[in-house]
């Protein structure tokens, strides 16, 4: 084929590309939701074990037992992380896919946000059904609350014509994804037994625990600030 043919025949070959795979941005987003459930399976899952081994403990089981339950627990607790961290994942590609694939429509404008808000709202049920602690419950329920209003707002007249009034939300959900992956990954790095063994004596371990729940709970007030910020500019806009 003679150079200026291969030339122009490259943007065809491109768009016929644009044209096959504009299906692939919203699989993936909806691929996020699937994640979600996943993660907050698999921690459901890690629980069940812990309560396996709670009552082996009781009972006297012999080693063998406790150890491979321990094993299987935190296989659960790689399952969860692994599927938040792919759901993470499709956050950034479904996006980058939709504009090089010029494929932006108003399925993946409304499901977007909120295959967002299930992923992070998923991880955090289910660190707060790990750690039992008002630490996590406080702020966990206030960024669930928020995304809920969020999700109504959007669908109301004054919400859609509002357009997201600062750049505090990228910034919330980059503590909200620091703060759930660090404090699932000692989880699945190891067992839950000799994690919890491996803490209570660990000044470092209680330090960055303690910096964990601290970005979490600025992601919450984050939360709180950009869901009034938007409120209030819709309002405005009516």
């Amino acid at each position: 084929m003679p150079p200026i043919l291969r030339i122009a025949s490259a943007p065809g070959r491109w768009h016929t590309a644009q044209m096959t795979f504009k299906w692939l941005p919203n699989a993936l987003t909806i691929a996020r939701c699937v994640f979600a459930l996943l993660c907050l399976g698999g921690i459901v899952q890690a629980l069940r074990v812990q309560d396996l081994i709670a009552l082996g403990a009781a009972q006297d089981a012999s080693a063998a037992d406790q150890e491979s339950r321990i094993v299987v627990q935190q296989l659960w607790y790689q399952f969860a992380l692994l599927a938040f961290l792919s759901g993470a994942l499709t956050d950034f590609l479904d996006g980058w896919l939709a504009r090089k694939l010029q494929a932006q429509s108003r399925f993946g404008v409304w499901l977007d946000p909120i295959a967002d808000k299930f992923l992070v709202g998923f991880a955090l049920l289910g660190l707060a059904l790990i750690f039992h602690t008002w630490l996590i419950y406080i702020p966990a329920a206030a960024i669930i609350a928020r995304d809920v209003f969020m999700t109504w707002l959007r669908t109301t007249p004054a919400g859609k014509a509002v357009v997201d009034p600062s750049n505090l939300a990228k910034w919330k959900t980059a503590f909200e994804m620091a703060a759930i992956i660090g404090l699932m990954l000692p989880l699945a790095l190891m067992p839950q037994a000799a994690a919890s063994q491996h803490q209570a004596g660990s000044l470092m371990a209680t330090f960055i625990v303690t910096g964990l729940v601290g970005l979490l709970w600025i992601a919450a007030a984050l939360s709180l600030l950009t869901g009034w910020r938007y409120m209030v500019a819709a309002v405005r806009s009516r």
